[in-house]
């Protein structure tokens, strides 16, 4: 039985005591390490405030997205296990990874880029002709995006009955919709090059390979959710899957919502 980690003990959860008074110096929630100002001396994390009111947090967050550092590999190495990014950024270790809003830029370029790179491979598959629509894609791919995160942030603070906070949920679902855009990005280069090796114009007597290939991911996705909120929210297996049953249709609502709405505009 997986633990929670949204619900942090008591004395974590307390605010830190202010650097100038007589008390014992807080300690880093990182390294541990005592802290002697707002940066730890030993890791270089900003003192975290988990009581800290939520303009502060998603200042703090805005500012870390503009900064590029080297913790890109490590990042990818927590995504491999579900919900480790996550547990890890509710627990106040946050120096060692890329922030949510960092990471769902970049999968979202990287998933936005592989479908301008392979869609001219698509187009002599299938024999149509290539797609110029590129900003207008990704235009609507870029609304699907914030809208199935916001989708999924409120729909998992809805079924905690508002018992967990919404800014833990939105870091969640930052979390959740980046790694599934990668999940795709390799998905669509697998896809790819088998769609080389086969030939183009082959459409007609292609495998089902591609469809089993787009199937399988979909599965792993789904399982990959599900075992991010048992890790981060604990509980049974069965109640994860529900949980990620009824989030991801609301994430897949809101992208198809967005879809419909940019249709409209254009």
């Amino acid at each position: 039985m997986a633990s929670s980690v949204t619900h942090l003990p008591a004395r974590q959860q307390a605010a830190p005591p202010r650097l100038d008074d007589a008390s014992p110096p807080p300690a880093c929630l990182n390294c541990g390490a005592a802290l002697a100002g707002p940066y730890c001396a030993t890791c270089g994390q900003r003192a975290v405030d988990l009581a800290a009111p939520t303009w502060d947090v998603v200042r703090d967050a805005v500012a870390e997205a503009t900064d590029v550092d080297g913790r890109v590999l490590r990042t990818a190495r927590a995504l491999l296990r579900p919900g480790l990014l996550t547990a890890e950024f509710l627990r106040g270790r946050r120096a060692p990874y890329v922030g949510p809003l960092k990471l769902f830029v970049v999968a979202g370029t990287a998933l936005s880029t592989t479908w301008v790179l392979t869609r001219g491979v698509d187009a002599a598959f299938y024999g149509f002709a290539p797609d110029t629509s590129a900003g207008a894609y990704i235009e609507t791919f870029v609304r699907g995006l914030l809208a199935s995160s916001l989708a999924f942030a409120l729909t998992g603070w809805a079924l905690a009955l508002g018992r967990r906070g919404l800014l833990d949920e939105a870091v969640l679902a930052l979390h959740v919709v980046s790694a599934l855009a990668l999940l795709a990005v390799v998905a669509i280069w697998l896809g790819t090059g088998l769609k080389l090796l086969w030939g183009g114009g082959a459409a007609a007597r292609a495998p089902s390979l591609f469809y089993v290939l787009f199937l399988t991911a979909a599965a792993v996705g789904g399982l990959y959710v599900a075992a991010t909120l048992r890790r981060v929210h604990g509980g049974a297996w069965w109640a994860a899957l529900l949980r990620a049953v009824v989030a991801g249709a609301a994430g897949l609502a809101a992208v198809t919502a967005a879809a419909v709405l940019a249709g409209r505009g254009a």
